[in-house]
């Protein structure tokens, strides 16, 4: 699977596989969602700083290396990168099948998954919503029991 534009930079400097677990490591912001009234998102945010000490978190979560290469090719930015769900979820949801299999409780996978006790059940439901839609009374709009009306007789 591809990787998001953002990451792919990071990528390019110091490989994949780090790239994902710096993303990984980086502590989140969590920012208000305008779409829904209560809704959150996460976002990650990195500075690269132009002269790294040897303390520096970059260089305790990549090593000395790796951290000196991104501040070559971005010392001094603040750097935006994805948080790669989409490669994520599959394995979280996969996990979370399997833990709730096993008949541990929904709220504790949801706990240790970090996410709403919602998101466990749709994943336990195949990541459908099934909402129960009342269908009595509902006519259909091409209902062959309606009265014909002949316009032109008349």
């Amino acid at each position: 699977m591809r990787l998001p534009a953002s990451v792919q930079e990071l990528a390019d400097v110091i490989g994949r596989e780090r790239a994902l677990y710096l993303v990984s490591q980086l502590p989140r912001c969590i920012v208000r969602d305008g779409r829904y009234k209560a809704a959150t998102a996460s976002r990650v945010i990195l500075y690269v700083p132009r002269r790294m000490a040897a303390d520096h978190e970059l260089v305790r979560i990549l090593g000395w290396h790796d951290a000196e290469k991104l501040r070559q090719h971005f010392g001094g930015e603040i750097l935006h990168p994805s948080l790669c769900m989409e490669l994520y979820r599959p394995f979280r949801d996969a996990a979370i099948r399997r833990l709730v299999g096993e008949g541990v409780p929904q709220a504790m996978v949801a706990e240790w998954f970090d996410v709403n006790p919602r998101t466990v059940k749709n994943v336990m439901m195949g990541g459908l919503v099934v909402e129960e839609i009342p269908q009595e009374g509902i006519e259909a709009a091409n209902d062959n029991t309606a009265p014909v009306v002949n316009r032109r007789a008349g």
